[in-house]
Protein backbone atom coordinates (compact mmCIF):
# COMPACT_ATOMS: atom_id res chain seq x y z
CA UNK A 1 0.00 0.00 0.00
CA UNK A 2 1.54 3.11 -1.02
CA UNK A 3 1.11 6.64 1.62
CA UNK A 4 -0.01 9.90 0.71
CA UNK A 5 1.94 12.13 0.61
CA UNK A 6 0.25 14.34 3.05
CA UNK A 7 1.11 11.05 5.74
CA UNK A 8 4.66 10.98 4.48
CA UNK A 9 5.15 15.04 5.59
CA UNK A 10 2.93 14.10 8.79
CA UNK A 11 6.01 10.95 8.94
CA UNK A 12 8.82 13.79 8.87
CA UNK A 13 7.16 16.04 11.22
CA UNK A 14 6.92 13.63 13.65
CA UNK A 15 10.69 12.11 13.05
CA UNK A 16 9.79 8.67 12.36
CA UNK A 17 11.74 7.14 10.39
CA UNK A 18 9.10 5.28 8.12
CA UNK A 19 9.22 8.82 6.49
CA UNK A 20 11.97 7.96 4.77
CA UNK A 21 11.48 4.21 3.49
CA UNK A 22 7.80 5.26 2.64
CA UNK A 23 9.32 8.29 0.55
CA UNK A 24 12.18 5.54 -1.17
CA UNK A 25 8.91 3.56 -2.31
CA UNK A 26 6.82 6.32 -3.71
CA UNK A 27 9.29 8.13 -5.67
CA UNK A 28 12.83 6.34 -5.91
CA UNK A 29 12.14 5.68 -9.55
CA UNK A 30 11.15 9.49 -9.75
CA UNK A 31 14.42 10.63 -8.20
CA UNK A 32 16.45 8.60 -10.05
CA UNK A 33 15.00 9.29 -13.23
CA UNK A 34 15.88 13.09 -12.38
CA UNK A 35 19.36 12.88 -11.56
CA UNK A 36 20.02 10.65 -13.84
CA UNK A 37 18.63 12.67 -17.00
CA UNK A 38 21.01 15.53 -15.67
CA UNK A 39 24.30 13.27 -15.11
CA UNK A 40 23.84 10.12 -17.59
CA UNK A 41 25.58 8.27 -14.80
CA UNK A 42 23.95 5.84 -12.42
CA UNK A 43 26.18 6.15 -9.84
CA UNK A 44 25.78 9.24 -9.23
CA UNK A 45 22.21 9.50 -9.85
CA UNK A 46 22.11 6.87 -6.87
CA UNK A 47 23.92 9.42 -4.78
CA UNK A 48 21.86 12.20 -5.57
CA UNK A 49 18.65 10.10 -4.53
CA UNK A 50 20.07 8.86 -1.35
CA UNK A 51 21.32 12.72 -0.47
CA UNK A 52 17.92 13.61 -1.32
CA UNK A 53 16.38 11.88 1.28
CA UNK A 54 18.69 13.02 3.77
CA UNK A 55 18.12 17.50 2.46
CA UNK A 56 14.26 16.37 3.23
CA UNK A 57 14.83 14.79 6.30
CA UNK A 58 16.76 17.67 7.60
CA UNK A 59 14.23 20.43 5.84
CA UNK A 60 11.00 18.57 7.43
CA UNK A 61 10.16 19.95 9.70
CA UNK A 62 10.54 23.19 10.00
CA UNK A 63 9.64 23.57 6.31
CA UNK A 64 6.32 21.57 5.09
CA UNK A 65 5.99 21.13 1.24
CA UNK A 66 2.45 21.84 -0.16
CA UNK A 67 3.50 19.33 -3.17
CA UNK A 68 5.87 16.86 -1.86
CA UNK A 69 7.30 15.33 -5.18
CA UNK A 70 7.82 18.85 -6.46
CA UNK A 71 10.27 19.47 -3.49
CA UNK A 72 11.68 16.02 -3.73
CA UNK A 73 12.08 16.93 -7.31
CA UNK A 74 13.64 20.06 -6.34
CA UNK A 75 16.09 19.03 -4.45
CA UNK A 76 17.59 15.98 -6.55
CA UNK A 77 18.18 18.14 -9.71
CA UNK A 78 19.99 20.97 -7.66
CA UNK A 79 22.31 18.27 -6.17
CA UNK A 80 22.58 16.33 -9.73
CA UNK A 81 23.45 19.98 -11.29
CA UNK A 82 25.88 20.77 -8.70
CA UNK A 83 27.57 17.44 -8.35
CA UNK A 84 27.58 17.83 -12.55
CA UNK A 85 29.57 21.01 -11.99
CA UNK A 86 31.91 19.14 -9.70
CA UNK A 87 32.69 16.48 -12.19
CA UNK A 88 32.94 18.76 -15.14
CA UNK A 89 35.65 21.30 -12.88
CA UNK A 90 36.94 17.83 -12.39
CA UNK A 91 37.38 17.24 -16.06
CA UNK A 92 38.36 20.92 -16.59
CA UNK A 93 37.13 20.45 -20.32
CA UNK A 94 37.06 16.52 -21.02
CA UNK A 95 34.19 17.10 -23.11
CA UNK A 96 31.67 20.05 -23.24
CA UNK A 97 28.03 18.69 -22.74
CA UNK A 98 25.47 21.51 -23.13
CA UNK A 99 22.75 21.21 -20.52
CA UNK A 100 19.23 21.73 -21.01
CA UNK A 101 19.42 25.07 -18.47
CA UNK A 102 22.44 26.41 -20.63
CA UNK A 103 19.82 26.74 -23.92
CA UNK A 104 17.62 29.14 -21.36
CA UNK A 105 20.61 31.50 -21.26
CA UNK A 106 19.69 33.43 -24.06
CA UNK A 107 15.96 34.18 -22.37
CA UNK A 108 16.71 34.32 -18.69
CA UNK A 109 20.34 36.56 -17.19
CA UNK A 110 22.78 34.49 -15.47
CA UNK A 111 21.82 35.22 -12.07
CA UNK A 112 26.33 35.95 -10.86
CA UNK A 113 26.24 38.52 -12.91
CA UNK A 114 24.81 42.60 -11.73
CA UNK A 115 22.06 43.02 -13.92
CA UNK A 116 20.24 39.53 -12.42
CA UNK A 117 16.51 39.59 -12.26
CA UNK A 118 14.45 39.59 -8.96
CA UNK A 119 13.91 36.03 -8.53
CA UNK A 120 10.59 35.90 -7.64
CA UNK A 121 9.62 38.18 -9.89
CA UNK A 122 11.49 35.86 -12.30
CA UNK A 123 9.90 32.71 -11.10
CA UNK A 124 6.09 34.23 -11.18
CA UNK A 125 6.76 35.32 -14.75
CA UNK A 126 7.93 32.10 -16.22
CA UNK A 127 5.04 30.79 -13.99
CA UNK A 128 2.67 32.91 -15.86
CA UNK A 129 4.43 31.96 -19.10
CA UNK A 130 3.51 28.21 -18.86
CA UNK A 131 0.43 28.83 -18.12
CA UNK A 132 -0.22 30.43 -21.40
CA UNK A 133 1.13 28.04 -23.25
CA UNK A 134 -0.39 25.18 -25.16
CA UNK A 135 -0.68 21.97 -22.51
CA UNK A 136 1.33 20.46 -25.47
CA UNK A 137 3.83 22.74 -25.35
CA UNK A 138 4.42 23.15 -21.71
CA UNK A 139 4.96 19.68 -21.09
CA UNK A 140 7.19 19.56 -23.87
CA UNK A 141 8.92 22.69 -21.82
CA UNK A 142 8.89 20.91 -18.56
CA UNK A 143 10.64 17.90 -19.93
CA UNK A 144 13.28 18.96 -21.40
CA UNK A 145 14.04 22.24 -18.49
CA UNK A 146 12.64 20.78 -15.38
CA UNK A 147 13.14 16.73 -16.04
CA UNK A 148 16.12 17.65 -18.47
CA UNK A 149 14.94 14.77 -20.75
CA UNK A 150 17.26 14.79 -23.79
CA UNK A 151 15.03 15.90 -27.40
CA UNK A 152 15.46 12.43 -28.46
CA UNK A 153 13.32 11.43 -25.21
CA UNK A 154 10.94 13.54 -25.21
CA UNK A 155 10.05 12.61 -28.58
CA UNK A 156 9.96 8.62 -27.85
CA UNK A 157 7.60 9.93 -24.99
CA UNK A 158 5.39 12.22 -26.67
CA UNK A 159 5.22 10.43 -29.98
CA UNK A 160 6.78 13.07 -32.24
CA UNK A 161 9.81 13.64 -34.12
CA UNK A 162 13.16 15.01 -32.79
CA UNK A 163 12.49 17.59 -35.80
CA UNK A 164 9.25 18.42 -33.88
CA UNK A 165 10.74 19.17 -30.75
CA UNK A 166 13.56 20.71 -31.36
CA UNK A 167 11.39 23.38 -33.11
CA UNK A 168 9.28 23.43 -30.85
CA UNK A 169 11.51 24.33 -27.90
CA UNK A 170 13.45 26.94 -29.82
CA UNK A 171 10.25 28.63 -30.23
CA UNK A 172 9.18 28.18 -26.69
CA UNK A 173 12.71 29.59 -25.86
CA UNK A 174 11.89 32.57 -28.12
CA UNK A 175 8.44 33.41 -26.37
CA UNK A 176 9.83 32.84 -23.49
CA UNK A 177 12.41 35.98 -24.28
CA UNK A 178 9.78 38.32 -25.36
CA UNK A 179 7.13 37.84 -22.48
CA UNK A 180 10.24 38.21 -19.96
CA UNK A 181 11.25 41.48 -22.26
CA UNK A 182 7.40 42.79 -22.09
CA UNK A 183 7.34 42.59 -18.07
CA UNK A 184 10.98 44.08 -17.81
CA UNK A 185 12.49 41.29 -16.87
CA UNK A 186 15.32 41.75 -18.74
CA UNK A 187 16.61 44.16 -21.37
Amino acid sequence: MVVDDESIIELFWNRSELALSETKKKYASFLRTVANNVLHNSQDAEECENDTYLHTWKSIPPLRPTNLKAYLGKIVRNLAIGKLRGNLAKKRGGGIIIMPYEELEECIPDGRRDEAPDIERLRESLNSFLQMIPKEQCNIFMKRYWYSYSVNEIARQTGRKEKYITNHLYMLRRKLKQHLERQDIIL
